[in-house]
């Protein structure tokens, strides 16, 4: 009786240890913590992934990836990088709004968002842009302090709903129709999206 318990530790003891290596052997994929912006809709879950595209997941267990509307550079208001500056423990950005709207731009006031190259949405901040006639631009500055232009992985432009521009007034309360009209210029100085 004895030897038939010692077999069967044994058998039960080199079973585990193949087991073991078995499963070791596999290998065992990286996982990172992120922070992504999440937003539900009447469709689904819009998320945000860390390089600044939009996914819906729809109440129906599918996805899809959502194109941002940019619509016609020669229609739009133009949002264009001028230029960067890299300060000690800061990232000034130039931006200009150029208007090609058939009508003025009283007031547009979009939050611009910061995000590192692991997706952490680091700082919002708003920049105004107004009294902007057609055919011409305005320039402005934002500045995101605590972060170097190296370590802003993109910027994304959003809000900005309660703009003054033609037909639209600050009391307008259709999400995102301001920023419909706005076309994000790409720029090689520093990623920006809407």
């Amino acid at each position: 009786m004895k030897r038939a318990v010692l077999n069967f530790i044994c058998v039960s003891a080199a079973a585990i240890t193949l087991a073991g290596s078995y499963v070791s052997a596999e290998p065992v994929p990286e996982t990172e913590k992120m922070t992504v912006e999440v937003t539900r809709t009447s469709e689904g879950v819009v998320v945000v992934t860390p390089r600044g595209r939009r996914v819906l997941l729809k109440d129906d267990h599918t996805w899809e990836e959502i194109e941002v509307a940019q619509g016609d550079p020669l229609t739009s208001a133009v949002i264009t990088v001028a230029n960067i500056r890299g300060l000690r423990n800061a990232c000034k950005v130039g931006l200009r709004l150029e208007n090609n709207l058939g009508f003025n731009i009283k007031s547009l006031i979009p939050n611009f968002t910061a995000y590192t190259s692991d997706g952490v949405a680091f700082e919002t901040v708003s920049k105004a842009f107004s009294s902007i006639k057609p055919t011409k631009s305005q320039y402005r500055q934002i500045q995101f302090i605590g972060i170097t232009c190296d370590d802003i992985g993109h910027v994304r432009i959003h809000g900005g709903d309660h703009c003054s521009m033609g037909p639209m007034d600050k009391f307008n309360e259709s999400e995102g129709e301001c920023l419909s009209h706005v076309y994000v210029q790409p720029s090689d100085l520093i990623k920006i999206t809407k």
